[in-house]
């Protein structure tokens, strides 16, 4: 493996510069239907969840710095900002690639993140095998994406292709459930396990914006090692899980609810009106009535 990351090629979207042009590509998915190997495709960070589906023929690159070969009926998952590299395709390869951002993948599995976060941050849930039920699954979602990016059915097309996506991520969802169950028995790590309970509080918390130390006490440990554990295992703080957990539930109000701006405040756990905002606007860049109207016109 060459671990040399000189000429990197940040995320631009999926393009020649990097990979080849998409079959689809909106501001939150970029789909490409047949992966081909390109002469010049350079070391590439993508700031999006990446899923690599193989239909035939084999593929093997590098996620930051470890080697992955995915093969016929596999399903590949590799979380955000990580960096691939040393590409080697098949002959024979059919492979699909699935980019999304983590906002429009947290706003399809709402309310069903931790299962994900477990499969992004854990490494040995990045590769799915998929039973042969699964696989008809996803043989037909696939024929189904395709036909409607393919035909450019006009209204509608961007909702239509999103919504054959999410059936397909919950498709995998199922598959990392039988995964995690068949595996949980045999986890006997008590730093990941301390890392599950701990996201599964987070994620089940309807006010999630609480101190560090409140998270620590109910797991009876304390903040600084709660921190330390969240970046052994997953490589992000502890602070860091729960300020992308309290803007995920942001982003989701403003967006698929009708309360105001002052009721989502309240409802997310902001003492008053004026610290939702700054919020807002220190993570968004805009006032949450602004934010909202972008959401609602993507």
């Amino acid at each position: 493996m060459n671990n040399s990351l000189n000429n990197i090629t940040p995320y631009v979207g999926l393009t020649e510069h990097n990979f080849q042009e998409p079959d689809y590509r909106d501001g939150d998915l970029t789909i490409i239907n047949h992966l081909r190997f390109h002469p010049h495709m350079h070391p590439t960070q993508l700031d999006m969840v990446f899923v690599a589906v193989c239909f035939e023929g084999e593929f093997t690159f590098d996620m930051d710095g470890h080697e992955y070969t995915i093969g016929k009926d596999d399903i590949f998952i590799g979380h955000p900002n990580a960096i691939y590299d040393n590409f080697v395709m098949s002959k024979d390869l059919d492979c699909k690639l699935l980019c999304i951002t983590k906002a429009l993948m947290m706003s399809m599995l709402y309310p069903n993140q931790p299962l994900w976060n477990k499969s992004l941050f854990l490494d040995k849930h990045n590769l799915l095998h998929l039973t042969p039920i699964d696989t008809q699954l996803r043989g037909h979602l696939f024929a189904l994406l395709m036909f409607n990016i393919q035909e450019k059915t006009g209204a509608f097309q961007k909702e239509i292709v999103h919504a054959i996506v999410r059936v397909f991520l919950y498709g995998i969802s199922r598959a990392l459930t039988q995964q995690l169950k068949i595996e949980s028995s045999q986890e006997t790590n008590q730093r990941r396990i301390l890392f599950d309970n701990f996201i599964t509080l987070l994620s089940s918390s309807e006010i999630k914006k609480k101190p560090l130390a409140h998270y620590a006490d109910k797991l009876c440990v304390s903040p600084r090692y709660l921190t330390m554990v969240c970046r052994d295992v997953s490589k992000k703080t502890a602070y860091d899980w729960i300020s992308e957990y309290v803007q995920n539930d942001v982003r989701y109000y403003l967006l698929n609810s009708n309360l105001t701006i002052k009721e989502i405040a309240m409802k997310l756990g902001f003492c008053n009106l004026s610290f939702f905002g700054k919020y807002v606007r220190e993570n968004f860049g805009v006032s949450p009535s602004e934010y909202r109207k972008q959401l609602k016109d993507q």
